[in-house]
C-alpha cells in the first residue's frame, strides 16, 4: 500500500498583483511553467492566465498530494475553482529518491535551504522518478468546463511557479510527501541528521553550476558610479564609547575607507581595467602615509599613529 500523506496541505494567501516581472526565476519554477506552456492546446488561453495571474485574480492556493487548488476570478467578476493534478510518486519511487538524495549531502543541505539541486532532479529522472512535470502531466479541471487548460487553471499554474521558487517543498507535497516526512525519511535512511546538515555548504559544485548555465537569468548590469563616496553612519549615538574606541579617530577612518571604495570603483569601471596588472597591496607605511595626506586633525593624526 502506497503511503501518502494523505492529510497534509498547505495554504498560501492570495498575492497581490504584479508588474513587469516573471513569475518564476528559479530554474525548476521555470521547468513548471514550461510544462503548462509546452502542453496547453490554447496559447491564448495561456495568456489569459498570465493576465489573471498577474492582477491578483488568483485567490489562496491550497496545496495536497497530487492537487492544487485556488478559486480564480475572472475580469467580469465571476468566480472559477480550479485545480490542478500531478501524479503522485509510489512508495517504492520516494524510497529511492531519498536514497539518492543521501547519496551526497550537498543535495539535503541544499534542500534545507530551499534549493533544488539539478543532479538530484537528473538522477532521480534517470531512475524513472520524474520531480519536475513534464509535457502533459499537469491536468487541468475546472468548473468553468474547460476540457484543456483554461485562463483559471493556467492563473494558479503561473501563481504556483513564484511558491516553487520561495520552497521546492512544494513540489514535493505535491508528489505525496510533505516537509517534515521527508526530512523524517531522510534521516532514518541513513543520512546525515537534518539538524546537523549545514544549509550553506563551502562553495558551489562545478558540473552542477555548468547544469543550469543555460537556465539562469543574465547577470545585472554592473552598478552605477555616484559622483561622489558615499557618507559612513554616525557614530554619535549619546552612548558613551568604550575605553579603546575613539570615535572621531574611527568616524576619519570611515571616511576615507569610503573614498578608497569609491576610488577603486572608478578604476574598476574604466574601460580597459581588465588588461592591467593587479596593483600590490600597499604597506603599513605606504597606508600610513596614504591617511596622513587626507589632512586630518592633528590629534586625529597622533591617536591613529599611537
Amino acid at each position: 500500500m502506497t503511503r501518502y500523506d494523505e492529510d497534509a496541505q498547505r495554504t498560501f494567501a492570495p498575492l497581490p498583483p504584479t508588474h513587469g516581472r516573471g513569475f518564476a526565476r528559479s530554474w525548476w519554477g521555470r521547468a513548471w511553467l514550461k510544462a503548462l506552456e509546452d502542453a496547453a492546446m490554447d496559447a491564448a488561453q495561456v495568456k489569459t492566465g498570465r493576465r489573471l495571474a498577474r492582477a491578483g485574480a488568483v485567490g489562496a492556493v491550497s496545496v495536497r498530494p497530487g492537487r492544487i487548488t485556488a478559486v480564480v476570478r475572472d475580469r467580469d467578476g465571476t468566480t472559477h475553482r480550479a485545480d490542478v493534478l500531478l501524479e503522485r510518486l509510489s512508495d517504492a519511487q520516494w524510497d529511492r529518491f531519498l536514497d539518492l538524495a543521501i547519496e551526497r549531502s550537498g543535495h539535503v543541505a541544499a534542500l534545507l535551504d530551499h534549493d533544488m539541486p539539478p543532479h538530484l532532479v537528473e538522477d532521480a529522472a534517470s531512475a524513472g522518478i520524474d520531480l519536475l512535470p513534464g509535457l502533459g502531466d499537469l491536468e487541468p479541471e475546472c468548473d468553468c468546463g474547460a476540457w484543456d487548460h483554461c485562463g483559471h487553471t493556467a492563473a494558479l499554474c503561473y501563481q504556483v511557479a513564484g511558491l516553487l521558487d520561495q520552497d521546492p517543498f512544494v513540489l514535493l507535497l505535491m508528489r505525496g510527501r510533505a516537509e517534515s516526512a521527508v526530512l523524517d525519511a531522510l534521516q532514518s535512511h541513513g543520512g546525515a541528521r537534518a539538524e546537523e546538515v549545514v544549509p550553506h555548504p563551502d562553495g558551489v559544485d562545478a558540473a552542477e553550476a555548468y547544469a543550469v548555465g543555460d537556465l539562469l537569468p543574465p547577470l545585472p548590469a554592473p552598478p552605477g558610479l555616484r559622483e561622489e563616496p558615499g557618507t559612513p553612519l554616525s557614530l554619535d549615538t549619546g552612548t558613551a564609547p568604550p575605553p579603546d574606541v575613539d570615535p572621531e579617530a574611527l568616524g576619519f577612518l570611515a571616511h576615507r575607507a569610503a573614498a578608497e571604495a569609491h576610488r577603486l570603483l572608478a578604476e574598476a569601471l574604466r574601460e580597459g581595467h581588465d588588461r592591467q596588472a593587479v596593483a600590490a597591496e600597499p604597506d603599513a607605511s605606504q597606508d600610513a602615509v596614504r591617511l596622513a595626506a587626507a589632512d586630518p586633525e592633528p590629534d586625529v593624526l597622533r591617536r591613529l599613529a599611537e
